[in-house]
């Protein structure tokens, strides 16, 4: 005897069923991923997040939004970024609001048990995005941010800074800031 057949839910099951659920889960083609809880360190430098690019991003028509925004990389995948921030008119999905598709820049704070998909197969979901040009990975475990920047729809560089005192610059937006106040308040092991 085999083993039962995955039931796949519809995007609109999912939609219903997310928007109403404690806690949101990521939608892969039928299959709902749940987000795993933020530790301390993530939380804080989700705020801090907040705190560099809120005051940087004021009357540029650009804005920053944290999850649980959602955002459909296809009509079939749905995720949930840390950090994104939009420039222009947001594109929304529906009259709920609450879900998001032209990103110009993505911030993931990796955590070990999402850094392997955040590298991967999720920056493999938001390269599909034409709006997107930058993508951050913030460490939670050290003074690191790696910048993937979009040279042409298939092709992308990377930069990494790693000096607690190097300037992380954001080509896309104009803007550059110290990589320590990403980690403001952060205690290294």
């Amino acid at each position: 005897m085999g083993a039962l057949p995955k039931m796949k839910l519809s995007v609109e099951e999912y939609l219903i069923l997310d928007r109403q659920a404690e806690r949101n889960s990521e939608y892969h083609d039928g299959e709902l991923f749940p987000i795993i809880d933020a530790t301390r360190q993530h939380s804080s430098i989700a705020f801090n997040l907040g705190m560099v690019f809120g005051p940087r991003l004021r009357n540029s028509g650009c804005q920053g939004l944290m999850s649980p925004l959602r955002l459909r990389v296809s009509p079939t995948k749905y995720v949930f970024p840390d950090f994104i921030i939009v420039c222009g008119k947001a594109v929304l999905t529906d009259e709920h609001r609450d879900t998001i598709t032209n990103p110009k820049v993505i911030l993931e704070i990796l955590s070990p048990s999402t850094a392997d998909y955040d590298h991967g197969g999720k920056f493999e979901l938001y390269r599909m995005l034409p709006s997107l040009e930058e993508y951050l990975l913030v460490s939670q475990d050290k003074p690191l941010v790696e910048i993937f920047r979009k040279q042409s729809p298939n092709d992308w560089s990377l930069q990494i800074v790693s000096d607690f005192d190097a300037l992380v610059r954001i080509h896309s937006l104009g803007i550059e800031f110290p990589l320590g106040d990403l980690h403001e308040g952060i205690e290294f092991e």
